[in-house]
């Protein structure tokens, strides 16, 4: 039999004390539960008529706004950006600003928006905002595609629908 060393001793001795301190329970005493009231709760509400809902980026991709006030055409809305309130609340845009007329039309179940500019270059975050906007404004029925076209470029994208 060896004789054990100081330097082992020590390391035994501080490989149980983690053990002994949760045996100890490092002197926090328990406590019964201490009612506060109802848990918070919130109902959310849907747009009124007199609103327009507007997608814009997030840090976890589109987020609704709802502008309250007489509705107004969306699209100049949407491609203006979020106001100040909404930009200090983190909220963004991809859309590069609106070059010459924005129109937005309705036939059977596609929503055309029509731009002034080339739409090849919107990047698909930028896609699926015009996509959620134009289709809140249009219909609830997420049934619907919405083509882009663009005056400028060579292709329409479509279909697009809003997954949010």
């Amino acid at each position: 039999m060896r004789p054990v060393s100081a330097g082992a001793r020590a390391v035994a001795a501080l490989a149980l004390l983690p053990a002994g301190l949760l045996a100890a329970g490092c002197g926090i005493q328990s406590t019964d539960v201490i009612a506060v009231g109802d848990p918070a709760s919130a109902q959310a509400m849907p747009p009124s008529d007199d609103s327009t809902v507007l997608y814009f980026t997030g840090p976890d991709g589109l987020m609704p706004v709802v502008r309250e006030g007489a509705p107004r055409p969306p699209l100049p809305l949407l491609f203006a950006g979020p106001n100040q309130d909404e930009r200090a609340a983190g909220l963004g845009t991809e859309l590069p600003p609106a070059q010459g007329a924005l129109k937005m039309s309705v036939s059977g179940s596609t929503v055309t928006v029509v731009l002034g500019q080339d739409v090849s270059r919107l990047t698909p975050l930028a896609q699926r905002q015009i996509a959620c906007t134009a289709l809140r404004t249009v219909v609830r029925d997420r049934e619907r595609r919405v083509t882009i076209n663009g005056t400028a470029g060579p292709s329409p994208l479509s279909p697009l629908t809003c997954p949010t």
